[in-house]
């Protein structure tokens, strides 16, 4: 599910006149016809259960005389007082009167549609889904005065057990700016019977409750009852807000989900002085989508979840509504404006390395999303001193920092890879989540920085955010992070392999990391040294047994040095088999995992997290009298952006001497699905050839 997200009103919205909104179309007639016309006094809001069992719905009136007297279904009742179990309050919401299928406003197709099909005619039609979506519809209301409301409609069958997850929901708002709340929430029994929304099964709980600078976004959490298979559920939600240049109301929305639905529309409804302030943006849709104010899609089909695969707003229909409308120029002075982006803080003479190795270190990583920050990033001053700050904190703290030394750095504000394209027709701040550094020299090199973990070096970016789009903040232009070469994310190794006449091996393996395979090592900085030795045993014993390590050395992992070392010496017993006058050896933790194209096709195109170059060098010595017999096959093979070069060669100076090299490189981020094949195809010889044996024997 996707939300609205508000900011404050500007002065721009005050003090405008009302204005008349659009017609609506039956359908979202209907649906506001629940909250209008079937708003009837709630004849009922607590729910009573005794001992035996039973429950009655109603209101309670008094206790006296050891009995609980209370209006059940219009009737008063009485219960003695050790038959009660407990009793349940619940808050007054819409349909609360409602105790059967048969009373729901059956004229509604909101309801009516989602009752009307069995539930083994949805199982046959949609066999490998958890649960369908009969319909989902919201209804987005904007008035010309900055005010927003979004209300939203859901019904669903559960068609199997993990379909059940699905009655757990929640949204995400403001509490000082905004107001979310559950109108109705109800769930319909395959026997007829309607359970309603308990307020036990709601919770208003503080997303970052632990820090006072980062205590704003609330998440307002429920879960409907008697979610079992051949339930219909039905939900309604209202969001309420004032949108502002920095706080703007967005919604963006994904029509195709992990499980289909029949039907999922936003209807959007404009205060006539409001209609030139909403940008509107559209992808993958119909032509004519977004006639009328009215986006919908019948038969959502159910997305399959693949390796390798693009992110849903990649390519289903999608619809991005954004009030009010701005230019980037207008969104990056504004985020400018609030968060000191041109900042200098005075630290000259200091070098670039050093004052990012000080954000790195000394400014405490805190993982709060830039969109949970309703009034954005804390200055560059603040975060120094409080010494913590999310990713794009500390981006704009390192660019004051270099700005007072004398070096030229700007800011750009990302989108991850993962999020999906950036529609450039509809500017607004939320459509970034990270930040980073552009540090130009003197002599014109150019050298990216991320400040987003503090195990990320000098110069290396986060895959997702490598040829992400991005607004560069001192020019207020679009641009795109560059990908970094195949050379700065590479893994290089290279292993010795000594064999003695029992089979018994001596294995030197070492290990030099750049990028993100560095990254991923330094974690190791926070173990002990007793920890990192059981760590290191583990690591090359991953396919062997009985392993003796005798040596580990590595770099310093908390220096992030641009490229990691690890070395291990190690002794397997009978790694190579003898049978006979042969040795039979496989290479030692060589083995390829090849999970991600374990089917032969697939539905998307591929999509993959930055580039990569992984290159091994295996060296075995047989034992003195001993010759090669059989070795591996050649394997070369190009692509569309990736190349493989493989090959088993003895050496032609030494008797028993063996290498093998292994190039595997990258750089391409995304590939047709037609080029799957032939990536499939490299990427199985690859692991093949790395389980082949070699065969030495006794002359």
């Amino acid at each position: 599910m996707r939300y609205l997200r508000l900011a404050t009103c500007g002065s721009r919205f005050q003090n405008q006149p009302r204005r008349r909104l659009p017609a609506l179309t039956p359908s979202v007639l209907c649906l506001m016809y629940v909250l209008s016309v079937l708003c009837w006094p709630a004849l009922c809001g607590e729910t009573i259960y005794l001992q035996s069992g039973e429950e009655y719905v109603g209101t309670i009136e008094r206790i006296a005389r050891g009995r609980l007297h209370a209006l059940i279904g219009g009737q008063p009742q009485a219960f003695p007082l050790d038959q009660v179990h407990r009793i349940e309050f619940q808050r007054r919401r819409l349909l609360d009167e409602v105790t059967k299928a048969s009373e729901l406003p059956q004229h509604m197709p909101f309801f009516a549609e989602a009752l009307a099909p069995t539930t083994d005619d949805l199982r046959r039609r949609f066999p490998q889904a958890g649960y369908i979506v009969t319909a989902e519809e919201t209804v987005l209301t904007i008035r010309a005065n900055g005010a927003w409301e979004a209300k939203s409609f859901y019904a669903w069958r559960i068609l199997d057990d993990r379909g059940a997850e699905s009655a757990m929901r929640y949204i995400h708002y403001f509490p000082d700016r905004e107001e979310a709340e559950v109108l109705f929430a109800l769930t319909v029994a395959p026997d007829g019977s309607v359970a309603h929304l308990a307020d036990t099964a709601m919770k208003d709980e503080a997303l970052y409750p632990r820090l006072p600078a980062y205590n704003f976004r609330h998440r307002l959490r429920f879960t409907l009852k008697n979610a079992t298979i051949g339930a219909t559920l039905f939900l309604a939600t209202a969001h309420r807000g004032r949108a502002s240049l920095l706080h703007p109301c967005v919604l963006d929305k994904v029509f195709w989900e992990e499980e289909p639905a029949l039907k999922r529309s936003v209807r959007l409804a404009v205060e006539e002085g409001a209609k030139d302030l909403v940008a509107t943006a559209t992808a993958n849709g119909p032509k004519d989508w977004g006639r009328d104010g009215l986006w919908e899609v019948r038969d959502a089909p159910q997305i399959f979840r693949e390796p390798m695969m693009p992110p849903a707003e990649a390519f289903a229909p999608r619809l991005l509504l954004v009030y009010p409308k701005a230019s980037w120029a207008d969104v990056a002075q504004a985020f400018s404006q609030r968060a000191g982006t041109a900042a200098a803080l005075p630290t000259k003479g200091v070098p670039p390395r050093a004052l990012f190795d000080r954000v790195r270190q000394a400014i405490r990583l805190e993982r709060v999303p830039l969109a949970a920050l309703p009034d954005g990033p804390a200055p560059p001053a603040t975060v120094l001193v409080r010494g913590y700050g999310n990713d794009v904190e500390r981006a704009l703290l390192l660019a004051a920092l270099l700005r007072g030394a004398g070096h030229h750095a700007d800011v750009i504000l990302a989108r991850r890879r993962d999020d999906g394209p950036l529609l450039p027709s509809a500017p607004h701040l939320r459509a970034f989540s990270e930040a980073v550094v552009r540090l130009t020299e003197p002599d014109g090199k150019v050298t990216w920085l991320e400040a987003d973990h503090e195990d990320r070096g000098f110069g290396e970016l986060d895959p997702e955010v490598q040829g992400a789009e991005g607004l560069d903040l001192a020019t207020s232009n679009l641009v795109t992070v560059p990908v970094l070469p195949p050379a700065a994310e590479a893994a290089l190794r290279t292993v010795e392999v000594e064999l003695a006449p029992d089979g018994t091996a001596t294995v030197r393996d070492a290990y030099k990391l750049t990028g993100r395979f560095a990254a991923d090592y330094r974690q190791l900085k926070d173990l002990t040294q007793d920890q990192l030795h059981k760590w290191a045993i583990r690591f090359v014993s991953g396919e062997a047994t009985g392993v003796d390590l005798l040596d580990f050395t590595h770099s310093d992992f908390g220096n992030a040095n641009t490229e990691e070392r690890l070395s291990f010496t190690y002794r397997v017993p009978r790694l190579a088999e003898k049978a006979g006058n042969f040795l039979i050896l496989r290479l030692p933790n060589a083995r390829l995992s090849t999970q991600d194209v374990g089917r032969s096709t697939r539905e998307r195109d591929l999509f993959w997290r930055g580039v990569e170059r992984e290159e091994a060098t295996f060296t075995v010595k047989a034992p003195p009298g001993y010759a090669v017999y059989a070795l591996g096959q050649k394997v070369e093979k190009r692509g569309q952006g990736w190349t493989l070069a493989a090959e088993f060669a003895p050496d032609p100076a030494a008797q028993g001497l063996v290498r093998f090299r292994d190039l595997w490189e990258r750089s391409a981020l995304t590939a047709p699905r037609d080029a799957y094949a032939a990536y499939r195809d490299a990427r199985i010889a690859r692991s093949r050839l790395r389980g082949e044996v070699i065969v030495f024997v006794k002359q």
